[in-house]
């Protein structure tokens, strides 16, 4: 039975009834306000409810994977990043950099055949032992800016400076020698600044804490936070 309400007071009314029993108001039938149809019984909503059910289902699936480990977790890292440390990120473009750069400066006599599973078990180990050498440098670097230690431009020039005088080479000379073993001088610079930040970080460990080398070191490993995302 289809219900009716009064359009002046609200009331139930019956089917057919002319006046409201609860105003005595005269109602006709085209001013009797009927309720909304129930939209669920029609068909576009029960074919977004077909969707909707299709989508948790594919999306309940994905979930799945992604917690048993069978599809990678887009919220874990990225593909493109090999480690975290201390909410930096290492790309695997550095590591292949560093890895490309290793094999240049061995040679072919020094480098495993890639050909063979053996061959790619020892390239896949020299990987994880250059990330690891980045690992630890992150690290020490990360904890120095964390310590408030800088480097005035100035020691940096400097140090720059006595090393080109070191090898006896003129500006151009130092140039050509940094591409020949992979660098540019912005990325040398880097090199020198970090060198310095973890020279300093150790020196105030030491110095200032009273702490021995190994002891320090082991403090600031303990307290980084270090992610490894490459797969071996």
């Amino acid at each position: 039975m289809e219900n009716l309400e009064c359009p002046n007071c609200g009331n139930a009314l019956a089917n057919g009834v002319a006046v409201c029993g609860a105003c005595g108001k005269e109602v006709k039938d085209d001013e009797i306000a009927r309720p909304p149809q129930d939209q669920e019984k029609g068909p576009g909503r029960k074919n977004l409810y077909a969707v909707l059910a299709v989508l948790l289902v594919i999306l309940g699936g994905v979930a799945l994977l992604i917690f048993t480990g069978l599809l990678p977790n887009p919220m874990k890292g990225g593909g493109s990043t090999a480690a975290i440390v201390n909410g930096e990120k290492i790309s695997i473009a550095e590591v292949d950099q560093k890895f490309d750069l290793y094999k240049k400066m061995s040679g072919k006599s020094g480098q495993p055949d890639s050909t063979t599973p053996e061959g790619k078990a020892a390239a896949a180990d020299m990987r994880m032992q250059i990330l690891n050498a980045m690992i630890q440098e992150k690290i020490l670097v990360t904890e120095a800016v964390k310590e408030k230690i800088t480097v005035p431009p100035q020691e940096i020039a400097d140090k720059i400076s006595t090393v080109k005088k070191s090898l006896n080479l003129s500006d151009k000379d130092f140039d050509e020698f940094l591409k020949k073993h992979g660098m540019s001088s912005a990325n040398f610079e880097k090199r020198v600044e970090r060198d310095f930040l973890i020279e300093k970080l150790i020196a105030k460990g030491t110095q200032e804490k009273g702490l021995t080398k190994d002891a320090w070191l082991s403090e600031l490993h303990s307290r980084a936070k270090v992610e490894i995302l490459l797969a071996k």
